[in-house]
């Protein structure tokens, strides 16, 4: 009768450390991020290029450069053909190769043609506001808090045939711990929003929210926007918000009196139009005639 015995194997060093690199190479895959990070500036003055939007095109998400023009992108991977994509209201789109883009530290923005003329500075002696006139809450619109281009915002009537727009007063409430807001004026063609009227690009940081009735302001007399239209969109993109826990917030605009707005989810959408409560908004407007 043959007698059996156990056999142990051990491994030996070599198949020790085959395993060894096996296992770290794959969780480094596993783990592995991609991060494109710079400084973005305007080319006319070296400015930072504040609350810029970054992204790949077609792809979802993105970020937004900080009060310095500085921005963090952080990506799972990307391919050759991937384009970064760098935007600022009154610039030049910039588009720049996602692999090139990594080996970068300055990204430059240089102004729209379209905006290049000359500034006029004018003094107005009278004052108005147009916009809501009640202060109450009567209404919530929320709001996605991501950075997809959409706007949200509603138009104004004017009675005057030159203006300065001095100043913006809306309400939103906020639970991020911060959200930033782009605001947009632009014309209206056909009843709907149309191009860009401003040059620069104007955002305010929103704090988290501990009253909804709190209005925030927007004060534009150095931005000197001196305009003829008859009509007029006042909008606002959201295009960044934080939280330190990590965990979902929520945006949304605030309304006081019936009236009408328009909406569009993401950049590429069509603008909807609702007839309900209005967003609340005040225009604060300086003129002669």
């Amino acid at each position: 009768m043959n007698s059996s015995k156990m056999v142990w194997l051990y491994p030996t060093p070599k198949i020790l450390i085959a395993v060894s690199l096996f296992l770290s190479t794959g969780l480094m895959q596993l783990n592995a991020q991609i991060l494109i990070k710079g400084k973005i500036l305007y080319a006319k003055d070296a400015r930072p290029a504040a609350f810029a939007s970054v992204k790949l095109i077609n792809h979802p998400g993105g970020s937004v450069s900080d009060e310095l023009g500085n921005f963090r992108l952080v990506l799972k991977s990307i391919k050759q053909t991937d384009t970064l994509l760098i935007s600022s209201v009154g610039y030049e789109n910039l588009k720049i190769p996602a692999q090139n883009a990594i080996l970068k530290s300055e990204f430059i923005l240089m102004q729209s043609a379209q905006i290049l003329e000359s500034v006029t500075v004018k003094s107005f002696s009278q004052e108005e506001t147009v916009g809501d006139k009640s202060e109450i809450v009567g209404y919530y619109r929320s709001w996605n808090t991501g950075n997809k281009g959409g706007e949200i915002g509603r138009t104004f009537l004017m009675t005057h045939k030159e203006y300065q727009v001095a100043k913006i007063r809306f309400k939103i409430y906020n639970t991020c711990d911060t959200c930033i807001v782009r605001l947009h004026i632009r014309e209206v063609i056909d009843g709907h929003p149309g191009k860009e009227l401003v040059r620069d690009s104007i955002s305010k940081v929103i704090r988290k929210s501990t009253d909804d009735d709190k209005p925030y302001e927007i004060d534009l007399n150095k931005y000197n926007i001196i305009l003829k239209n008859q009509k007029l969109f006042v909008g606002f993109e959201v295009v960044g918000n934080s939280k330190a826990d990590h965990n979902s917030c929520s945006l949304s605009f605030v309304g006081s009196e019936p009236g009408s707005y328009f909406y569009k989810p993401t950049r590429e959408d069509y603008w909807g139009y609702i007839e309900d409560y209005a967003i609340f908004m005040k225009l604060f407007l300086k003129y002669d005639d």
